[in-house]
Order: C-alpha cells, then sequence, then structure tokens
C-alpha cells in the first residue's frame, strides 16, 4: 500500500515553478482559500523516515482552531484519533490508551514516531502558508496557487490540486523535514466557505 501511495505522487521538482511575490493572482487565491477555516478532508498518508516507512488513511475534521485528525492503520492495526486545539491535545491510540499534551508535535512523535504541526499544517493543506511564520522560497504556479514554499522548518510542495466548493484546492502534498516525508493524497474535500 504504501509502494502505492509513494507512486501516486510525483517529486516536487517536476512542476515548473516562477517566483509569486505580490502578484494578484497569488493574493486573490491565499485570500479566497484562507477564509474557509472548516473542512473535512479524506485521503491517504505516506510517512517515510529514514529506512522506516508506513502508510494509513486519514480523516481530518478542522474547525478553525479545533481539530480532530483520524490515523486509520492499514489491516486492521486500528485508528489513532488527535483531537484539540490551540491550547491542549488529545492522543488516542490504537490500543485505548490515551495522553495528553500541550504540544501535539511532541505527543505525536512521542507515541506514533512522527509528527505533523497541525497549526501550521491546518494552512498548508488548503495551500496557503500559516499566517504567523515567516515563509521562504514561495512559488506559485500560473493561476496563482501554491507549489512549493518553506515555513517552520518544512518544505511544502503542492504536487496537484483539485476543484471544491468553486475552490482550488491541493490533492497532493509532499512535506519534508530533515529525513521525515509525508506525501498526502486527498481523495476528498468538504470545505464550507464563511
Amino acid at each position: 500500500m504504501l509502494c502505492a501511495v509513494l507512486a501516486a505522487c510525483a517529486t516536487p521538482g517536476t512542476i515548473p515553478n516562477r517566483p509569486a511575490p505580490g502578484t494578484d493572482a497569488w493574493t486573490l487565491h491565499r485570500t479566497a482559500v484562507a477564509a474557509v477555516e472548516r473542512f473535512d478532508v479524506e485521503g491517504r498518508i505516506a510517512i517515510q523516515r529514514g529506512g522506516e516507512g508506513g502508510s494509513a488513511q486519514v480523516r481530518w475534521h478542522q474547525d478553525g482552531p479545533r481539530f480532530e485528525l483520524r490515523i486509520i492503520a492499514p489491516l486492521g492495526r486500528g485508528t489513532a484519533v488527535l483531537a484539540g486545539d490551540a491550547d491542549q491535545v488529545s492522543l488516542l491510540t490504537p490500543d485505548g490508551a490515551r495522553y495528553v499534551s500541550r504540544d501535539v508535535e511532541t505527543l505525536m512523535a512521542e507515541h506514533l514516531r512522527w509528527a505533523l504541526p497541525v497549526a501550521g499544517a491546518r494552512y498548508w493543506v488548503r495551500g496557503v502558508p500559516a499566517p504567523d511564520a515567516p515563509v521562504q522560497g514561495l512559488h506559485t504556479d500560473a493561476t496563482g496557487r501554491l507549489r512549493d514554499m518553506e515555513q517552520s522548518g518544512w518544505r511544502v510542495s503542492v504536487l496537484d490540486y483539485t476543484r471544491a466548493a468553486d475552490l482550488d484546492l491541493p490533492a497532493k502534498l509532499y512535506l519534508t523535514r530533515g529525513e521525515l516525508q509525508l506525501r498526502m493524497v486527498i481523495a476528498q474535500w468538504t470545505p464550507v466557505k464563511p
């Protein structure tokens, strides 16, 4: 299954990039997409770190800063559920254990052995940078959609887009930080416009 997910994602270098400081298309696209603070996403994620890897289904519900992220392992290995907001997050593991922390990345790293910065990723999954951190190397395509950037130590590449609720939203993402690589294929978007 991991091979199938990885094969479904191209490498970020295959999409031509161009700088996008202040382009009208980027500004319009970013503003429209960033306004969608409530959404549901269903898809698959492949995780690779060094020689280790795995894959899972993902169901992500976001409502402003509140979120619930279900990570469903293949072959009946269970579901991990992360839920919380900017102040606190809980993790329910497949074996029924529950952990609580103020930091989602630390909680995930300790119990899942990989981590996603949900506070930033809730923007990245929509194809826009988080508003509270500097961005480097921002590139868009000709229609103003994000293709590549670096933020908070992560490289974020959007490899493909889909259309949902009259918005162009990412269908394939590739996130890297150090040796950790996350490939996400989004099968269904349900954005709720303000």
